[in-house]
């Protein structure tokens, strides 16, 4: 194999995913529903299974770090008492590149009768139309993942991790989020001692 030339393939199929991503309305729905769910002091819940379950870890983790309250809760352990976790007026987002993954379908349709259909969905991948109940649908097509095999998640996990930064960046900085935000939620670390020496 021509590694330079494997290299530079797999670099241009997911650059080119990238490019070709528009901004929706969808997308930017997502954005002011976080706002209000900000401003109503609620939760931000994220959710997905696998390699999407890791980006949905990263843009709680996102979230939280710039002040917007976020966890994620696992679909497989939502079934085994974690669901306790997710008030009613929570937001829930949902990555999911097929929108048919069994256990967030049990997840979601679980959540809506514990908390009476009051918890507001939001689905991020290739599928206008998942296989549970989603209030709002950010939808980023047929894409080509990277891999010969290509079950292997890949553009789709760059995609939705891309997703995933647009929103919570852009939320936190609409409701105000700033240098002395960030520096009083990062005390410690290297982040903390920058602060420190300015």
């Amino acid at each position: 194999m021509d590694l330079q030339n494997r290299a530079e393939q797999i670099l241009n199929i997911q650059k080119n995913a990238v490019q070709n991503f528009k901004i929706t309305e969808n997308l930017i729905s997502t954005i002011k529903e976080i706002v209000k769910n900000q401003e109503a002091k609620n939760h931000i819940i994220t959710t997905g299974m696998g390699k999407a379950g890791i980006i949905a870890t990263k843009m709680s983790a996102t979230l939280a770090s710039i002040g917007i309250p976020s966890f994620y809760v696992s679909p497989a352990e939502a079934a085994h008492g974690d669901l306790g976790r997710i008030f009613p007026e929570d937001l829930i987002i949902v990555f999911s590149h097929s929108g048919k993954t069994k256990e967030i379908q049990n997840m979601v349709n679980k959540l809506h009768k514990l908390n009476s259909n009051r918890n507001y969905v939001i689905s991020i991948g290739s599928s206008s139309r998942p296989d549970f109940s989603a209030d709002l649908v950010i939808n980023y097509g047929n894409i080509n993942e990277s891999c010969i095999v290509k079950k292997v998640p890949s553009t789709s996990t760059t995609l939705m991790l891309i997703i995933a930064d647009i929103i919570a960046i852009t939320a936190a900085e609409s409701i105000g989020f700033n240098d002395e935000w960030f520096k009083k939620r990062h005390p410690g670390g290297d982040i903390g001692n920058s602060y420190r020496k300015n």
